[in-house]
């Protein structure tokens, strides 16, 4: 017996459903299922967990049947295991920022500015 319902997700060409397995070995008792109709009449059902996980029915109640004994057939053979893995920052801190600011109450670094300033400015030399 198949058990499913039908998500908030909602589009005319794709509809996403919730699949209840009711398989042992499995981790997560909830899979969603994206079902979209091809342009050559079929209808296509995926695992949106296990995008490889896919089957084409000729119909709706065909494709999720099919996609389920998939999936399960799958999971038999699988083992799912968590790892722990430490949040790295997303983008290393650069190492020259530690010296930013060292001379900003500096008043003979302030002189030098100027006068770089000042050289820049002056076209005469061009």
């Amino acid at each position: 017996m198949l058990f499913f319902k039908k998500s908030r997700y909602n589009c005319e060409a794709a509809k996403i459903y919730t699949i209840f397995t009711l398989h042992p070995l499995t981790v997560m008792d909830d899979w969603n299922i994206l079902i979209e109709s091809t342009t050559d009449g079929l209808t296509t059902a995926t695992v949106l967990e296990v995008p490889d996980c896919q089957i084409q029915d000729e119909t709706k109640q065909g494709a999720v049947e099919k996609v389920q004994l998939l999936l399960q057939k799958r999971l038999a053979k699988a083992e799912i295991i968590k790892i722990p893995a430490p949040i790295q920052p997303v983008a290393p801190e650069n190492p020259l920022m530690k010296f930013a600011g060292i001379f900003k109450d500096d008043p003979d670094f302030m002189e030098i500015m100027k006068e770089i300033r000042a050289e820049r400015e002056d076209d005469s030399e061009i």
